[in-house]
């Protein structure tokens, strides 16, 4: 069964319709009592603050459960601030106690690029530098949806999958042996989107 969390500033509704259009099943990390042998796949939606985000998630030891599951190769898809989480440290966060889950290595910087209007907000055409899973049926050019100041700033470029056409310092996706992270907005971002999703549930465990 997949994980979705709630971060409690995600716009988790959105993910709710669209994995019911899916008759994908699916459990809020919320729920009471739910058993970690279950989890398949997880699914960490964006929007957020960085700090608001840890404080939340490490209620209830969530955050300890994602490390976990990660660890025991559950595929793992973060969506923005979702992806960025995965980090240890952001530029972002007011409290260097505000950690998050180390599970990808580089820090979470603020966009330094002058020719980017911040916040990164809109539609914006990606190059993908690797044939990945998550991008399958995906071409370089295609456009998703953004709404972010901050960027995932890898340590191991072999991490990066795509990148900002135009802005290619900027990471758009990563991926790491079952872990995967967009910055972009897969469920605003119509069909290409929708497939993003699709590939993400397809992969197998």
């Amino acid at each position: 069964m997949l994980l979705l969390i709630n971060s409690g500033t995600s716009n988790l509704g959105a993910w709710i319709s669209i994995l019911n259009k899916l008759n994908e099943k699916f459990i809020l990390s919320e729920t009471l009592n739910w058993d970690i042998r279950d989890i398949t796949k997880i699914i960490f939606p964006g929007i957020g603050h960085f700090d608001e985000v840890v404080q939340n998630i490490s209620k209830n030891n969530l955050n300890k459960k994602i490390i976990q599951l990660v660890e025991n190769k559950i595929p793992y898809l973060g969506i923005c601030v979702g992806m960025q989480i995965l980090f240890k440290k952001s530029e972002e966060t007011k409290n260097d106690s505000q950690k998050g889950l180390g599970l990808i290595e580089g820090v979470v910087s603020k966009i330094s690029d002058k020719k980017i209007i911040l916040p990164h907000n809109g539609w914006n055409d990606i190059e993908v530098l690797t044939k990945n899973r998550l991008f399958k049926k995906i071409n370089s050019g295609t456009d998703f949806y953004f709404n972010h100041t901050y960027y995932c700033n890898c340590q191991n470029k072999s991490d990066i999958t795509t990148v900002l056409k135009d802005h290619p310092k900027i990471t758009s996706s990563i991926e790491k042996d079952f872990i995967f992270g967009v910055q972009f907005h897969p469920e605003k971002s119509m069909g290409s989107g929708l497939q993003i999703i699709k590939n993400f549930i397809d992969i197998k465990c």
